[in-house]
């Protein structure tokens, strides 16, 4: 269980007035699984290994302005097949949708992860692997695995970035190409994409995983920030 009763791997029935997202994974565009070999920008085979983020809040604007929000917390872990993150919400027509990356600077350090029950993402077993110390908080994102130096070679160099602290805390909002329609008793399917090839590269900044291959960045290096800033591009939404 990977939220605070939300999202969950087992097959439950969603609560009335509903939005349920497919968490998908892409690279550059295509359908992508970790555990896959893909090339980066540089020409590197690869392959990720582990993919894990934090998102909190989560919210949705209607098409009069207003935000809705949810004060859950979310594990995604895309090593984890057919994963749903479910949300209620109130009915109604939405244009948008927004959610951090990582976790708020309010419960992101100085609070025990002991003092959450053990289902919450945030608790000492739901956050395992996912913190560092309670003053530098909760990693946001683990992007983890092997690269080759050139086509034809095993894959046996490793990359390993740990991205946190409040610095990186990063939102994201996603206009939606069509309304999000919400009814009353009733679940509305949608899909999140994330390109985890737009987390090395994008037109203005790339990361050279064979230059740069570690960050683990509880200090708040620049490396960790360039990803995130790289990452807030990388998602999509579409209405199923």
């Amino acid at each position: 269980m990977a939220s605070c009763g939300i999202f969950r791997s087992e097959d439950l029935e969603p609560i009335p007035g509903t939005v349920r997202f497919e968490t998908a994974l892409d690279w550059d565009g295509q359908a992508y699984a970790v555990g896959n070999i893909a090339t980066d920008e540089f020409g590197h085979p690869l392959r990720l290994d582990n993919l894990q983020m934090y998102l909190a809040p989560i919210e949705f604007r209607s098409t009069d302005g207003t935000w809705t929000s949810s004060d859950d917390v979310f594990l995604l872990d895309y090593s984890e097949n057919d994963k749903y993150l479910t949300l209620p919400l109130p009915a109604g027509t939405y244009d948008a949708m927004r959610f951090g990356m990582g976790i708020p600077s309010e419960i992101n350090t100085d609070i025990d992860p002991a003092s959450y029950p053990n289902d919450h993402p945030l608790s000492v077993l739901g956050s395992a692997g996912m913190f560092w110390t309670w003053s530098s908080g909760y990693i946001f994102v683990k992007y983890e695995g092997k690269f080759a130096l050139e086509s034809g070679q095993q894959l046996i160099e490793p990359f390993s970035y740990h991205c946190g602290t409040d610095a990186s805390y990063r939102m994201v909002t996603l206009e939606l190409a069509s309304p999000l329609e919400i009814q009353r008793h009733e679940v509305t399917n949608a899909r999140l994409n994330l390109d985890a090839s737009m987390a090395l590269a994008s037109e203005t900044d790339t990361i050279n995983i064979e230059v740069d291959p570690v960050t683990h960045n509880a200090g708040g290096d620049s490396l960790g920030g360039r990803m995130m800033d790289l990452l807030v591009n990388a998602w999509s939404i579409e209405i199923l």
